[in-house]
């Protein structure tokens, strides 16, 4: 059998850093895979966010309002009101409200010292049963606003902007909204998000881009800040039916805006080879969209360059847009597959450029095995064995402390071409099954377009110890473990000496 072995080329998938270029998306499925699941719970919050959430990604939901009916909840608490209510308005199931509820929300309105919070789960709740009409506009406002001045973080002003959107005073929120945003705290230059974590951050964007959808009017998010709001987003984790709701709320907001936070990526394998030639790139938007506008003509490849010599090997190559996928783009480099190495590939989608590592891989093959017995000072020439795969050594080698093991070899590719290989090793071990811990591997060292391994005593001495050192976990005792490195240690002092004493030699030479 003709021995082959991959060309192990370790290359990360990240694209390197670009400016307006999200290096990931949120993960949908698995969103509403979560939500899905807390349509089973008796929490009546994460029944609300459950549903709130498939709504938003237009997800089928089953029929709830039985759960709704059979749910035990503390018909004062307001927060549990403003669940049970949307949740109910959320699924068609208003009819099973008990009329009860509306004392509740009605009492907190009446309240003098009701908070921001508070009152958005008032309002909201009685817009849910019907019951949306609230004070005089001009004096709620001025009453919000006191409330603001009061507290002025960004989750309060989410609340006045989401009470803003029932209330019909949008533009109040047209005209702060740009302040708030410029208020966001910023992580590592990269990424936005508001003082109060995804909660808040989700009100925040999700009130600002309905507001000013329904003004008809441009974002107020410059570029920059949508990118980094998006990296922030598309970077959280989250495991309840909260989390995922909010989640999609910031998400969608963002994915919606213009122009749309775009996300370039390698889909799949990193890498080609003499088999597969062609690379596929996932663009999409924050939420796994097929990019607004973008023609699949204006996705190209502006420039493919060598990593290890600067050598640009193709420009300006056109992707094709996969069949029935229309996120994903295939990049042929058929041109290159035998031009092994790490590449950068500088891949533009639109007025969009991200720059992605891409290896180039081909199948090799040690082509020469020579295996030589040398002294170790090297005052006579080493005995040289050849041996071709697969065939084997004809007699055992003989060899003392005095006398060194060399191991030289070539490799190839396919086409007999001489390939250099990132990093070589030898193993050395019984040629009968045996534990890991008898074995030695060896780097060989590149030598005029071969790989060198000399086997000195020292690292057949080293190595020893190191067995040993294993041993002791595994069986043997401390005092059996000292008898054996007794003699050992000295070989390797000894070993040692001789080996350093010779690279001084060979340095001076």
């Amino acid at each position: 059998m003709y021995n082959r072995v991959l060309c192990l080329l370790f290359v990360s998938s990240l694209a390197l850093s670009q400016a307006n270029i999200l290096q990931s998306t949120v993960n949908v499925k698995k969103l509403q895979g979560i939500l899905e699941e807390g349509l089973k719970s008796k929490d009546v919050g994460a029944l609300y966010f459950a549903i709130k959430g498939l709504k938003q990604i237009n997800a089928k939901i089953p029929e709830v309002c039985d759960v709704l009916k059979s749910l035990k909840y503390d018909i004062s608490n307001l927060e549990q009101v403003f669940y049970v209510t949307n949740a109910a308005a959320l699924a068609n199931c208003l009819t099973i409200l008990n009329p009860d509820l509306l004392g509740t929300p009605t009492r907190t309105l009446d309240k003098k010292d009701a908070t921001l919070q508070e009152i958005y789960y008032a309002v909201y709740s009685l817009k849910a049963m019907g019951k949306g009409t609230i004070m005089d506009k001009e004096d709620s406002l001025k009453n919000l606003i006191q409330l603001l001045k009061k507290d002025d973080s960004p989750a309060n002003y989410g609340y006045v902007f989401a009470l803003c959107e029932h209330m019909g005073c949008g533009t109040w929120t047209a005209s702060h909204a740009e302040g708030v945003l410029l208020a966001a705290d910023e992580t590592d230059a990269r990424a936005l998000h508001f003082d109060g974590g995804l909660p808040a951050t989700a009100l925040v964007l999700g009130s600002i881009a309905r507001t000013y959808k329904s003004l008809k009017k441009a974002s107020p998010l410059s570029e920059e800040q949508r990118y980094k709001f998006s990296t922030y987003v598309s970077g959280r984790s989250v495991s309840t039916p909260r989390g995922a709701a909010l989640l999609l709320e910031a998400a969608t907001a963002l994915a919606d805006d213009e122009p749309s936070p775009i996300c370039i990526v390698i889909k799949g394998k990193k890498y080609v080879t003499s088999e597969s030639d062609s690379v596929e790139f996932s663009i999409t938007d924050l939420i796994g969209r097929p990019v607004r506008g973008l023609k699949p003509e204006e996705v190209v490849a502006q420039s493919a360059t060598r990593l290890a010599d600067d050598v640009v090997v193709l420009s300006k190559q056109p992707l094709t847009q996969k069949a029935n996928e229309p996120t994903t783009f295939v990049l042929n480099l058929g041109k290159i597959k035998a031009q092994y190495g790490l590449y950068k590939i500088s891949l533009s989608a639109g007025s969009k450029t991200a720059n992605l590592n891409v290896a180039v891989l081909g199948e090799i093959q040690v082509s020469s095995l020579e295996v030589g017995i040398g002294d170790v000072d090297g005052t006579t020439s080493p005995k040289i064995t050849t041996i071709t795969h697969p065939n084997k050594l004809t007699e055992v080698l003989q060899a003392d402390h005095l006398q060194k093991v060399s191991l030289k070899f070539s490799v190839r590719d396919k086409y007999n071409n001489p390939v250099s290989v990132q990093q070589a090793f030898v193993r050395v071990a019984p040629a009968a099954a045996a534990p890991a811990d008898l074995e030695a591997i060896y780097v060989a060292e590149p030598s005029a377009k071969t790989y060198k391994v000399e086997l000195l005593l020292f690292h057949l001495a080293l190595g020893g110890s190191l067995c040993l050192y294993v041993l002791l976990w595994l069986q043997l005792s401390m005092f059996a473990t000292l008898r054996y490195l007794a003699p050992l240690a000295l070989l390797t002092f000894l070993a040692g000496q001789r080996l350093l004493r010779r690279l001084a030699q060979d340095k001076t030479r």
